[in-house]
């Protein structure tokens, strides 16, 4: 009686395990993408982003990058994930997972250093204030702006709202760089989440493409600050403005004027300090300048 009990009982894992993996699709360690996808690159800096195109159609299709599963957007007879490479995560070799309806893909991507600069500055303290706040209003403060800006760029159109290439918001010398591991009055701050971009007052600020304000107002440390979604959750801001000249919920197109230069904010002087976000990690504005994302 027990050993039919016992054979009983294996025949049915037996079983359950053949179920189970009929409908797992099979995974494909080969370090090749196959003819259904193509890669922009396999070496990649810090802060830069990855773009994987496919021709299935299925709506399963994702990719998985360091832990964080990115979906497939919608363009033409063509599906497109971009992915960021934060600036934070060590340089080393990564798994790249593609998972498409029947099959899933394995690719290594190498993770190089941004070599980004030091950024030093100084402030009086009531400068510092803002950053190191000590009083319990300004904290306060700085914790409804952060959620105003994260509902901002909470939602994004499932179209892409861009045309072709995207452009510089303003011509003028470099401050500081992306990435720049910011140091202030001597102490350690963060790294640098965008570009600066040094102009003189009131110089006009233009859209970098076509999109939709998420935000137009005065915050704390950013100043005067405008936020545009372009669709597939990218997004740009423009910080320090000394005027803003669009609303929330305008369409603005590339070129628009949408402020002019100042040093709203914690600011040194004029200047633009102008972001890019993919799937809420800040990734290097040059990135978006030099690759197109769709061809």
């Amino acid at each position: 009686m027990d050993i039919k009990k016992n054979y009983t009982i294996t025949l049915i894992i037996f079983i359950l395990l053949i179920s189970i993996t009929s409908f797992m699709p099979p995974f494909i360690c080969a370090d090749d993408l196959n003819e259904n996808f193509s890669l922009n690159t396999e070496s990649i800096q810090q802060g830069d982003f990855l773009i994987v195109e496919t021709n299935l159609t299925s709506p399963l299709n994702s990719v998985l990058f360091n832990t964080t599963k990115y979906n497939f957007n919608n363009y033409q007879d063509m599906k497109i994930a971009v992915v960021p490479v934060s600036y934070w995560i060590t340089p080393n070799d990564y798994i790249l997972k593609i998972f498409g309806p029947n099959k899933q893909i394995k690719k290594t991507i190498t993770v190089l250093s941004g070599n980004f600069p030091n950024s030093y500055i100084e402030v009086d303290q009531e400068k510092e204030n803002l950053i190191r706040p000590e009083k319990e209003s300004t904290i306060q403060r700085k914790k409804e702006e952060q959620k105003l800006i994260n509902k901002a760029r909470q939602k994004s159109s499932f179209s892409n709202l861009w045309t072709d290439s995207f452009i510089w918001p303003v011509k003028g010398p470099i401050s500081t760089e992306f990435g720049a591991t910011r140091f202030v009055n001597g102490s350690l701050q963060s790294r640098h989440s965008g570009i600066d971009i040094a102009c003189q007052q009131g110089k006009s600020v233009s859209a970098t493409n076509n999109g939709i304000v998420k935000l137009a107002t005065n915050l704390l440390i950013t100043g005067n600050t405008v936020i545009i979604d372009h669709g597939w959750n990218i997004f740009s801001s423009y910080s320090h403005l000394s005027k803003i000249e669009v609303k929330k919920g305008d369409r603005v197109e590339k070129g628009q004027k949408i402020g002019e230069i100042g040093s709203t904010g914690f600011s040194t002087g004029p200047h633009l300090h102008w972001t890019i976000t993919i799937n809420g990690v800040f990734v290097n504005p040059r990135s978006i300048i030099n690759n197109n994302i769709i061809n």
